[in-house]
């Protein structure tokens, strides 16, 4: 049935209030490689990914749908505008109240807008269920992204978010990461993750120094 512009319009406007503005509010634990004084939004980071994403794909020639991956980066993160965000860095108590967080928070978004726009709370389902190629590139492309932030910024606060030396800190992050990319991720994804991991590693002792 076709709608008209007025009632769309009103549907519109409270995805902005309801979803989009809260979503591009929710700060990540990483500086935002232009501006590190400041830490980087979920709204950048979703963008950020999707484009990514569609660049390594090509290049990759991995002839998935990229109507798909780009649903998915999208939408990946979406669930944090009512859960928030949880930092690699949190302590095992807080992950553990992760899954929970996030699946209230999916409900809430399908209450929303299933009636709506129920592609919204599809598209987050099916990236959580990873059961494709699409999902599975995506969620462990995510899993490289801090550290790609991290070297386009070329390590401008480091020490903020880092402040050990002993490196212990980033050592628990890269272990947490690399076993959600080892699980979901192919083997070129997981040596992408060890490349862009090692060069960030590389560069600690001159980050350490500069900030």
């Amino acid at each position: 049935m076709k709608q008209e512009p007025k009632h769309i319009l009103k549907d519109l406007l409270i995805l902005y209030k309801k979803l989009l503005i809260p979503f591009m509010r929710i700060r990540r634990d990483i500086p935002f490689p232009t501006e590190p004084e400041r830490d980087e939004t979920d709204g950048e980071h979703a963008f950020t990914l999707a484009m990514v994403a569609l660049s390594m794909h090509e290049r990759l020639n991995l002839k998935l749908d990229t109507g798909k991956i780009a649903h998915y980066a999208l939408v990946h993160d979406l669930v944090e505008t009512h859960a928030g965000d949880t930092s690699v860095k949190a302590a095992e108590a807080v992950h553990a109240t992760k899954e929970k967080r996030e699946e209230e928070a999916y409900r809430q978004i399908k209450r929303d807008f299933e009636a709506t726009f129920p592609w919204l709370h599809k598209t987050i389902a099916a990236y959580e269920s990873r059961q494709d190629a699409e999902s599975k590139f995506v969620y462990a492309l995510d899993k490289s992204m801090g550290a790609l932030g991290w070297l386009a910024a070329d390590g401008l606060n480091w020490r903020k978010y880092y402040p050990e030396e002993s490196g212990s800190m980033y050592h628990l992050v890269l272990k947490r990461l690399r076993k959600k990319v080892a699980r979901d991720g192919d083997q070129v994804m997981i040596e992408l993750f060890d490349v862009i991991h090692q060069e960030l590693e590389n560069k600690q002792d001159t980050y350490y120094k500069q900030s």
